[in-house]
This record gives structure tokens, C-alpha cells and sequence, in this order.
């Protein structure tokens, strides 16, 4: 087990409301280490190599009604560990 999966592990039994104080410190952290410019920029690469690789037939594709369903059940799953 990693050392951020061993973290995970013990925020997740954490009460709800210290796991949103600490999800809100950790996403403050981010934004603090990135400007906007960086993220952006950031997301923008990504982007673009996921539509390289997909035009290379190297990604797949899934309607965003069966992502969406998957987003959710992830969430569900994570919350009923």
C-alpha cells in the first residue's frame, strides 16, 4: 500500500465533516502550487493527447450517459466502503 492510499484509507474514516475541511485544504494546496495559466494549460495538454490517442484508435469512447453512470457509481462505491 502507498503512502497516499494508506492517507485515503484513514481520512475515509474521518466524520464527513472533517473529511470536507480536509478535501477543502487539500484543493486550496493545489491551487495555491498552480496559477490558473498552469492549470489551464495543463488541461489543455491533456486534452489534446486524449484526442490524439483516440484518433489513433488507441482510446475508446463512451457515451457520456454510460460516463456519467460510471462517475456515479464510483462515487456510490466510495461512499459505502
Amino acid at each position: 500500500m502507498t503512502t497516499a492510499e494508506h492517507i485515503r484509507d484513514q481520512a475515509l474514516q474521518l466524520s464527513i465533516g472533517e473529511r470536507a475541511s480536509l478535501a477543502h485544504d487539500l484543493l486550496v494546496s493545489l491551487e495555491v502550487a498552480e496559477s490558473p495559466e498552469v492549470v489551464e494549460a495543463t488541461w489543455f495538454e491533456e486534452i489534446e493527447a486524449r484526442a490524439e490517442a483516440y484518433e489513433r484508435g488507441e482510446l475508446a469512447a463512451d457515451d457520456w450517459q454510460v460516463s456519467l453512470d460510471r462517475a456515479r457509481q464510483r462515487v456510490h462505491d466510495r461512499r459505502h466502503v
